[in-house]
């Protein structure tokens, strides 16, 4: 007889746990009003759920008090040993400090500084400053290449497409289209899928016109550099300076 095949991790367990396991999890969910989106977000999720399988059942959960003093600590502990490691490779390689900017509900600038550095390796460690492209950012990275000789500054590469894409839609014919797509009234969304259809064909006339396909090649580099840039999964410093001049190629070459 031929050895029966091994079974996946998902076959071990039938329809019905599964449905029991989501219908737990969701329940938690649902009574401390954690947003829904935190069940996709971080790798800690599934290892959580992956460790409670893993463990004999009748185990009681940690308390409040354990997860915010006891198991806190611990992850502030191991959190400053990874730093500590980190910190090491300075002296090596530099570090960058990069910003990241936005507003509150009401309209406040908050900034975000993507690191924590000892003021005592200033001088010695940072090497680079990232920043949106906002005049006030500018200012202070101005002052601070004047008095740190060794340091310069880098304009946020996804800060600086969409400022090009914002210059691209202030055109005036581009913006009088743009402008009418604003346009709402009562009942919109029905209106908008009744002209959709009504007007069909001549839509897809329009996607295959030499003019949208004039447009698709001027947008498609950009829109692909935005996205390279503007993701967490790999570092894009050492490509986005290649992916730029590829850009501008491409655009050059469409428009000839």
């Amino acid at each position: 007889m031929f050895p029966s095949k091994q079974k996946s991790i998902k076959s071990l367990f039938s329809t019905e746990d599964v449905k029991k396991v989501g219908k737990a999890i969701s329940k938690f969910f649902l009574f401390n009003a954690i947003p829904f989106n935190a069940a996709d977000n971080g790798p800690y999720y599934q290892s959580m759920i992956d460790t409670i399988a893993e463990a004999s059942s009748g185990i009681k959960g940690p308390t409040g008090y354990q997860i915010g003093n006891t198991f806190l600590e611990e992850e502030v502990q191991e959190l400053e040993v990874y730093i500590t490691t980190l910190k090491a490779k300075w002296l090596i390689y530099g570090c960058t400090i990069m910003c990241d900017g936005w507003s509150s509900r009401t309209r406040k600038p908050i900034i975000k500084f993507v690191i924590y550095y000892d003021r005592r390796g200033w001088g010695e460690n940072v090497v680079q400053v990232v920043t949106d492209n906002e005049a006030s950012f500018k200012a202070v990275d101005m002052l601070l290449m004047e008095k740190q000789k060794h340091l310069f500054w880098s304009p946020c590469a996804a800060h600086c497409i969409d400022l090009i894409l914002e210059d691209i839609a202030s055109m005036k014919q581009i913006k009088e289209t743009l402008d009418q797509a604003k346009i709402t009234r009562f009942a919109t969304e029905f209106i908008s899928r009744e002209s959709l259809i009504r007007y069909e064909a001549d839509l897809k006339r329009m996607c295959t016109t030499n003019e949208w396909r004039e447009v698709q090649t001027i947008m498609e580099p950009l829109i692909k550099v935005l996205k390279l840039v503007d993701q967490d999964k790999k570092p894009t410093l050492s490509i986005i300076y290649e992916a730029m001049d590829r850009a501008k190629l491409a655009i050059k070459a469409s428009v000839k």
